[in-house]
């Protein structure tokens, strides 16, 4: 199991960080939007000839993915805003579309054999975990599945290299850090105390999409048109929507809602963090809406640090976890090796 692929199928984007000595530089990372919806003919071949790279298929019903979905597809909206969508052919769609993706690069990345890491959110992880494993487990039945919560994805990265080494910075063994993971559905908050996931301090409140709800009302009040929940994701992405050949600052519609997910998450923090925040060594801060939220949560806790590339570190730590969960196989294939007994030489 020489390849990792970390998954962070969200409900903006599909993030993937894959490790692999297949790969010229050794690793590679891509990103596309959180879309899936029914595969519909088009008429033009060139068209056809493009989709058929972001076309799967679920359960013999055909799904276009990522920007494909975006463009050619009837859905206006992300997929999966909902508790239950590790179950949708949505889902399965974005896990195979990733996979996909990864075998149609110039130097092909497979699932078999593969060290796959994928993660569900704090609430959610002791529920299902069991149900995402089975699904992952069925997209890449030769792979070894891991499934994590989604905070340790931002932990992993303060924990190991980008190897899988441990960190030299820091002895994790003898640290406790606080993780404020602020994402697209969830923001998620979890704290590892000494190496242990403590339960008492994860839970999720609401994420990012709080914002696009938000700029979508006030648009249709103040413009007098509707933003797709996608050119409206879009937007708070890129600080800007087009509105007839003009590009539109995207900043004074989500002032408002900015206040409104500040106050949900630092109640959030209050609840999960504030009674052992004294005690931590550091608090990460990652995601996506992470560099909107983070002068706020720093002025509360001085040793909150921001993620390097926040959108990417829930994937990226997978990934390290993944690289560092080899690098243990190997160790224990060489011993077992070492120990396996020598057959006598005949005389």
């Amino acid at each position: 199991m020489d390849t990792v692929i970390a998954l962070d199928v969200g409900h903006s984007a599909v993030k993937v960080v894959v490790d692999s000595a297949l790969l010229p530089q050794g690793r590679h990372s891509l990103l596309f939007p959180s879309v899936a919806n029914s595969a519909i003919e088009l008429s033009e071949p060139k068209a056809r000839e493009a989709a058929a790279r972001e076309t799967v298929n679920v359960d013999g019903r055909s799904f276009f993915f990522g920007e494909t979905a975006v463009t050619q597809g009837t859905s206006d909206s992300e997929s999966g805003l909902s508790d239950n969508w590790i179950t949708t052919p949505q889902y399965a769609a974005l896990a195979l579309g990733a996979f996909q993706k990864l075998r149609q690069m110039p130097t092909p990345v497979s699932t078999d054999g593969a060290i796959v890491v994928v993660g569900l959110p704090a609430k959610f992880f002791a529920q299902q975990k069991p149900t995402l494993q089975a699904i992952m487990q069925k997209l890449a039945p030769h792979a070894l599945i891991v499934v994590l919560p989604q905070p340790m994805g931002p932990f992993m990265c303060v924990q190991f290299n980008d190897d899988g080494t441990e960190s030299r910075n820091h002895k994790m063994s003898s640290e406790s850090w606080g993780i404020i993971e602020i994402g697209h559905y969830t923001t998620d908050f979890g704290v590892v105390r000494e190496g242990n996931w403590i339960d008492k301090n994860s839970g999720s409140c609401r994420g990012g999409h709080v914002l696009v709800d938000q700029v979508v009302a006030r648009v249709r009040e103040e413009r007098g048109y509707t933003l797709s929940l996608i050119e409206a994701t879009k937007a708070v992405c890129d600080g800007w929507f087009k509105d007839y050949g003009s590009r539109i600052p995207v900043e004074p519609y989500i002032s408002s809602s900015a206040a409104i997910l500040t106050d949900e998450v630092m109640d959030t923090v209050s609840r999960l963090l504030d009674k052992d925040a004294r005690t931590l060594d550091g608090i990460v801060v990652a995601g996506g809406a992470a560099p909107l939220l983070y002068p706020v949560i720093h002025a509360r806790y001085q040793h909150a640090v921001m993620a390097e590339n926040s959108r990417m570190t829930v994937a990226e730590g997978f990934c390290r976890f993944g690289c560092a969960l080899r690098n243990d196989r190997k160790v224990q294939r060489n011993r077992a090796a070492q120990a396996a007994p020598v057959a006598p030489v005949a005389a």
